[in-house]
């Protein structure tokens, strides 16, 4: 494939699944929820009501102490905006969701390759092209969940750092990153940081300006939060996250969901999103076994490391730590991808070598293309029919949360889900069938494998200049 040819692949398919996305929005998630709980925040603040509005103390139902919910702040200020807007109805508000959803995602592709550029690795950017096509992210775009927004943001706060933007643009930046969860502070902390650390070693700039802007728009987030907290629940903390039915019980059952956050083949990330999850392990593992000429820092690889094992240990203490129901590692996606821009900021000369060695025999070119799409047309199946993996949560007809039936029929249920029942992506391939399912693969290959032709030539292209 000619370079003209491969750009050419990448911007059809990239315009494609930009305009099908937008097109065919799927309302997903917890959004009709989030939709009366932006109503019942509006309506207790027009009653002047700014402490415990409605709330009960008690889970009802559907695991919820007060009408405004437990959700952050990512999903209410659009919301919230889209009503004072004169936008009311839930399609207007859905439409929002998905434009911002998709917004992130594209976003983070764009701030990507700026950013690659900026640090000399400009060839990687077809990578990061690559990595994010072969994601569930394109299946998720094209619905109201945040995580797609949620991704963008944390991207775009890597991408300040890295390019040591203006501080109040950092302020910003990280004011958006906090926002996406309450759970989120450590991690905004920790990417923040890095970014400025690798930036100074880049630029000889000092970076105190920016961790002090930095600092104070993580601190608005956290005010802001806390202030949603008491109209909600009388107290800064999420008193309705913090119940014990939504903590995992024992030490077992939390290490099994980390390592079902690894390779369940229903949920799985190395299973769901193997690209992204093999450049952040290689990128963490290189620097001590790799033997070069010159010095490796380590640090970069401790801090991704850390970050993963303290995304994976959080979201196992989690009731539900893959979002269900829904497709996939939902709850796993937003923070992949900032970690693999990190990695490739700190590790790009390193990992290009290895890429560049893997991917310069055609017979290997061809592999890694047809394992890369086979692994993500489960993904294109479910972006065209995404109730067809209801099938899959209809295996367990008695699988009640644990406020409604037992801590422990719960934690089984799902147990059987995670490992022993037919995986989701099996469910997902329906959606192939459908004449949007076929175009979207065609067009979905075409991109994967222009990215790859992309990269495999721009790595080689460097490598010879450096020679």
């Amino acid at each position: 494939m000619h370079r003209v040819a491969a750009l050419t692949a990448v911007a059809s398919c990239s315009i494609f699944l930009v305009a099908v996305s937008l097109a065919i929005p799927w309302v997903g998630g917890d959004t009709p929820f989030v939709f009366d709980g932006s109503n019942a925040l509006l309506a207790c603040l027009s009653a002047h009501d700014f402490n415990a509005c409605g709330y009960t103390g008690t889970l009802n139902h559907w695991g919820l102490m007060t009408p405004i919910g437990y959700w952050p702040l990512l999903q209410h200020i659009p919301d919230v905006i889209s009503i004072e807007l004169g936008g009311t109805s839930h399609p207007s508000r859905a439409h929002l969701l998905v434009v911002l959803g998709v917004a992130g995602v594209a976003g983070s592709v764009a701030l990507a390759r700026l950013v690659l550029a900026r640090v000399g690795q400009s060839a990687w950017s077809w990578g990061f092209f690559f990595i994010v096509l072969s994601s569930p992210l394109i299946t998720y775009a094209r619905q109201t969940v945040g995580e797609t927004l949620a991704t963008g943001l944390l991207v775009c706060l890597v991408a300040v750092a890295v390019l040591q933007a203006p501080p109040p643009l950092v302020a910003l930046a990280a004011f958006g990153a906090a926002v996406t969860k309450e759970t989120s502070y450590p991690f905004v902390v920790a990417f923040g940081v890095l970014g400025l650390v690798l930036a100074r070693r880049r630029t000889g700039r000092p970076i105190r300006a920016h961790l002090i802007w930095g600092g104070a728009g993580l601190g608005v987030a956290i005010v802001l939060a806390s202030l949603l907290n008491v109209v909600r629940f009388g107290s800064v903390l999420n008193t309705n996250y913090l119940h014990h039915d939504f903590r995992t019980p024992g030490i077992s059952r939390k290490l099994e969901y980390a390592g079902a956050l690894l390779i369940s083949p229903s949920g799985g990330i190395f299973v769901f999103w193997l690209s992204g999850s093999l450049l952040v392990l290689a990128a963490c593992v290189l620097p001590f076994v790799r033997r070069s000429g010159r010095r490796i820092d380590v640090r970069p690889a401790v801090v991704l490391a850390a970050a993963s094992g303290g995304v994976v240990l959080g979201l196992a203490s989690w009731w539900t730590p893959f979002g269900w129901t829904s497709y996939g590692p939902r709850l796993s996606l937003p923070w992949l991808l900032p970690l693999v821009l990190l990695a490739l900021v700190a590790y790009g000369e390193e990992l290009g070598d290895l890429v560049r060695r893997l991917v310069t025999p055609r017979r290997n070119l061809i592999a890694v293309f047809a394992l890369g799409l086979v692994l993500t047309l489960p993904h294109v199946g479910e972006m065209w029919r995404p109730n067809a993996s209801a099938g899959f949560f209809q295996q367990e007809q008695h699988c009640d949360a644990p406020w409604n039936g037992s801590v422990e029929g719960w934690h089984s249920c799902q147990h059987r889900l995670l490992w022993g029942d037919r995986p989701v992506g099996l469910y997902a391939l329906h959606g192939l069938k459908t004449r949007g399912g076929v175009l979207t693969s065609v067009a979905v290959a075409l991109g994967l494998l222009g990215s790859l032709v992309l990269l495999r030539d721009g790595l080689a292209a460097r490598s010879n200049r450096l020679s």
